[in-house]
């Protein structure tokens, strides 16, 4: 079996290593050596007084009951008013939420802001804790400028274990993660962004934290290692972290324009458009029902080759989040002339956006019933491919109970309640409060993958009649 080498042999391997790269090179080595660690201290230094370990605590729906729920997270410092950055799936929705600082004193921070369509957020501890404890805000860094190979170092709490550095290189600037898309919180995100990947160890407990170049600029946000990999981890770029923290701070939510399109690259399809020698443009793949686009005439199929007087180019996935980044910006209710092109030739269209509305809606736990909701949105329709946003969506159900005696399902649409309609989670939760007072079996019409069926729910003795939401 192979042995696990001791802390004392780790660092004359390290120091062998570089000593070794330094000749390859042509350099002194014990000056590489040298200030290479002189480097990592200084860095660890400056960034110690900005790092905080993020404890929240979220309420959860997903088993059928409303449940409290706490993890560890990190983040870091931005200003001397207190703001910090961390994950959106770390802090956000949360209902209260505290962070160690590096004096190890514990203190509470307020929820400023969330975004999970790049899975950021916002959290801010008094300012006079900033001053009489010392701290320093970190800077951002150009994320942009980055090259495979640089040193970086990821800070935070891995495993719980606060005030953790790592150390590796990037190792793409520009990594898509088409597969990765959905937090654990169900929201999807990643769409306005690419990776960076690393091999310096991001590990859960990890995320919210900084990821941090040789000059101590914050290049990245940490947000998640890779399953069964060694070492290879993710950061949202600095570039998209610092306008998404500003966007935070000074308004609490990040507002873009939305169109209803979901765009796939265009490599494999150019020769259905004689595009061989010259590929451009974006491949439209689906077209929200009731939206702006299929409102302006864009059919699943077009490629979309210009937007507001942009040329778009997409041909590969890692090009995906400039388009839809391209469009976010636009002012909301702007008319945008765009080109299209089709198998008999290119469109000229124009379209209205809106504003990208929220995500997933508020939830709710029917206590009596055993189960809990979600009121759905036009994104949550557009997403999971609903036919509209009547009625409310089964978040959990709860084993053994009610709900789960009478075969209801998770992802289940109720549209009605004893042959009345329910119309949204308003409507829901008022009948729910009367029905459950009477304590009488209740008759769900649900929509399960667009077949209609009936649910019969029977409340027993020692179910509650009190629900609970967020």
């Amino acid at each position: 079996m192979m042995s696990t080498p001791s802390r004392s042999g780790a660092r004359p391997l390290a120091v062998g290593l570089l000593l070794g790269f330094a000749l390859l090179v042509g350099a002194p080595a014990p000056s590489v050596a040298a200030d290479l660690q002189a480097s990592i201290l200084k860095v660890q230094r400056q960034a110690n007084t900005a790092l905080v370990n993020v404890q929240p605590v979220t309420d959860s729906y997903t088993r059928g009951e409303k449940r409290k729920r706490s993890s560890v997270g990190s983040g870091f410092l931005i200003d001397l008013q207190g703001h910090i950055v961390t994950n959106y799936h770390v802090a956000g929705r949360a209902s209260r939420v505290m962070v160690t600082l590096h004096n190890q004193e514990r203190v509470e921070a307020e929820l400023v802001g969330e975004d999970p369509l790049t899975d950021l957020a916002v959290i801010k501890i008094p300012a006079e804790l900033v001053a009489a404890y010392g701290m320093k805000p970190l800077r951002f860094g150009d994320s942009d400028a980055l090259s495979v190979g640089e040193f970086v170092m990821a800070l935070g709490s891995p495993l719980a274990l606060a005030r953790t550095m790592t150390f590796g290189v990037v190792s793409n600037t520009d990594r898509y993660l088409a597969e990765g898309m959905t937090l654990p919180t169900g929201e999807r995100t990643g769409d306005f962004n690419t990776w960076i990947q690393t091999d310096a160890a991001i590990n859960p407990g990890n995320s919210g934290g900084p990821l941090i170049n040789l000059a101590g600029e914050v290049v990245g946000v940490n947000a998640r290692g890779a399953a069964f990999a060694d070492n290879i981890g993710f950061a949202i770029p600095s570039a998209t972290a610092k306008s998404v923290a500003a966007a935070l701070v000074t308004a609490g939510e990040v507002k873009r324009s939305y169109v209803g399109i979901q765009f796939q690259s265009l490599q494999d399809w150019e020769s259905l458009f004689g595009m061989e020698k010259a590929a451009r443009g974006a491949l439209v793949a689906s077209v929200e029902r009731g939206g702006p686009a299929q409102a302006a005439g864009v059919l699943p199929g077009d490629v979309l080759l210009s937007y507001a007087g942009n040329s778009v180019s997409a041909r590969f996935d890692e090009e995906l989040p400039r388009v839809y980044s391209l469009i976010a910006g636009t002012p909301i209710g702007a008319q945008v002339p765009i080109t299209l092109l089709r198998r008999d030739g290119e469109k000229a269209l124009t379209i209205t956006t809106v504003e990208t509305g929220k995500l997933s809606g508020d939830e709710f736990e029917a206590a009596a019933w055993g189960f809990t909701v979600r009121g759905i949105t036009d994104q949550m329709m557009f997403d999971q491919d609903l036919d509209s946003r009547d009625g409310v969506l089964v978040e959990g159900v709860k084993t053994g109970g009610p709900g789960d005696r009478g075969k209801l399902g998770r992802g289940w649409v109720i549209d009605q309640l004893d042959d009345q309609p329910v119309a949204d989670l308003a409507a829901f939760q008022e009948r729910y409060a009367a029905l459950a007072a009477a304590g009488n079996p209740v008759l769900l019409r649900v929509v399960d993958q667009e077949r209609l069926r009936l649910v019969l729910v029977t409340p027993t003795d020692d179910a509650g009649a009190e629900g609970g939401a967020r």
